[in-house]
């Protein structure tokens, strides 16, 4: 039985696809089962190779990778994505984040991050690349020190898988309103502009998976 992760390639760059096909060629555990150059050709793909990993780029022809992402995660909520791109601000990657992304990584990176990226969301964990550490923390003023309490850890964790905020209060078992009381408090510990920059954050931080 061939237990290695089925993984899918989204870049309308023949020379990024053609080394991705040389690299997962060396791997054991990770099987690249398509490549294909446009978001509309990932939604295609995802339905008939039924890939596990979706190696995605956020510039691309028609759809953009983001809003594959986003689109494919509505429709097949069992695939996760690392988003493989030359860009690194952190708007894009809080976007990736709150599209369903798990992964993100710099193609300017060494080819071990991007597979240690695929094995870590693999087993179902997060993934921001190192390099991004600086857009990621050096908010205005610097990351606060403050600690997140084990209640806005789980919410965060929960808001990070994807659960919208009145499914986290249901899952936790509070009301709606204290769970956007206590994600504006998490917001303005980590001094995050948003709710998925702030995940971002706690991602990079190592305060979720």
């Amino acid at each position: 039985m061939d237990t290695r992760t089925r993984c899918l390639v989204v870049d309308d760059h023949s020379v990024v696809r053609q080394g991705l096909d040389i690299l997962f060629g060396e791997l054991d555990d990770l099987e690249l089962v398509g490549t294909v150059e446009t978001g509309e050709e990932a939604l295609d793909a995802v339905a008939s190779l039924n890939p596990e990993i979706v190696l995605m780029d956020v510039r691309l022809p028609g759809i953009d990778g983001v809003s594959a992402v986003k689109r494919i995660h509505q429709t097949a909520p069992n695939v996760q994505f690392v988003v493989f791109s030359a860009y690194g601000d952190k708007r894009l990657l809080s976007d990736a984040i709150a599209a369903g992304a798990r992964g993100y990584v710099m193609k300017g990176s060494p080819p071990e991050d991007l597979v240690r990226a695929i094995r870590t969301v693999a087993e179902g964990k997060a993934f921001v690349d190192p390099s991004l550490s600086p857009a990621l923390l050096m908010a205005e003023g610097g990351p606060s020190e403050a600690p997140l309490s084990e209640r806005e850890r789980e919410i965060l964790q929960l808001l990070a898988e994807g659960y919208h905020t009145e499914e986290v209060a249901r899952r936790i078992g509070l009301s709606v309103e204290t769970v956007k009381s206590d994600t504006k408090r998490v917001i303005g510990k980590l001094q995050a502009d948003t709710r998925t920059h702030a995940v971002a954050i706690a991602l990079r931080q190592a305060l979720i998976e």
